[in-house]
């Protein structure tokens, strides 16, 4: 599950830093797992040999697989991705300004001062690798409604549309409604019914479609990316 704490102090030190490159990364991480090769790193990692290479070729790396080994390993996410002795400087542009998020403790008051500017700007702000852009807001899910595509305490990254009207039937959407609050639903269109949505649920345990008008809807961000802190360990098959 998400730790919540550990998460925003690793993220919101981006807004002050870049992350560093994928070797760097790579090479601390080999010191806290005490493992010295490659092979030993991506076994931990459940990933093939020649992965690794790629990353450290294209400076990139699955920063999601990176931070659940990190969260099941006990490590501490500022001692990878940051060296106290290195200043990555940012500049000044729209796309480092961050991602609001929405935390579970931030849904009822973002609901009821929507229209408030000054409460929008004081809402902690992250930056998240490989993930920018205008007009994108993170939320935190709240519950097992939408699992196993969405599990409790996950973050959904989302794309704010301009109107309910850009909804497309069987996505996923994060609905404000400052009537009933906020759903993250997968969301289908009732076509006998014009105007209606149906916010269904992925998780066959509670099965439930709420039913909503488009009216109701005061904004709708189509979920483009999901960060989840929750390792799901498969068992190795061996062949003999």
């Amino acid at each position: 599950m998400l730790n919540t704490p550990k998460y925003r102090q690793h993220y919101a030190n981006t807004q002050e830093k870049k992350s560093p490159d994928a070797s760097f990364i790579l090479k601390k991480l080999k010191n806290y797992l005490q493992v010295r090769t490659n092979i030993e790193l991506a076994d931990l990692l459940g990933i093939k040999p020649n992965t690794i290479s790629t990353w450290k070729k294209r400076n990139s790396m699955d920063y999601e697989l990176i931070v659940s080994v990190c969260e099941k390993y006990g490590i501490n996410l500022n001692d990878i991705f940051y060296d106290n002795n290195t200043v990555f400087e940012v500049e000044n542009t729209d796309q480092n300004t961050g991602i609001s998020v929405i935390t579970r403790d931030l849904q009822y008051q973002y609901v009821n001062h929507l229209d408030e500017s000054s409460f929008l700007e004081n809402i902690p702000r992250y930056n998240f690798p490989f993930i920018n852009g205008n007009n994108m807001r993170a939320f935190q899910v709240t519950g097992n409604m939408m699992y196993p595509t969405l599990e409790d305490n996950a973050i959904v990254i989302g794309q704010r549309l301009n109107s309910p009207n850009e909804i497309r039937d069987n996505k996923n959407y994060v609905i404000v409604s400052q009537l009933r609050g906020i759903f993250i639903n997968r969301v289908r269109i009732s076509y006998n019914s014009p105007g209606e949505l149906l916010l269904v649920n992925d998780n066959k345990i509670i099965p439930q479609e709420i039913k909503i008008s488009s009216d109701e809807i005061t904004e709708a961000w189509e979920v483009k990316a999901k960060l989840s802190y929750s390792l799901i360990e498969e068992p190795v098959i061996q062949q003999f």
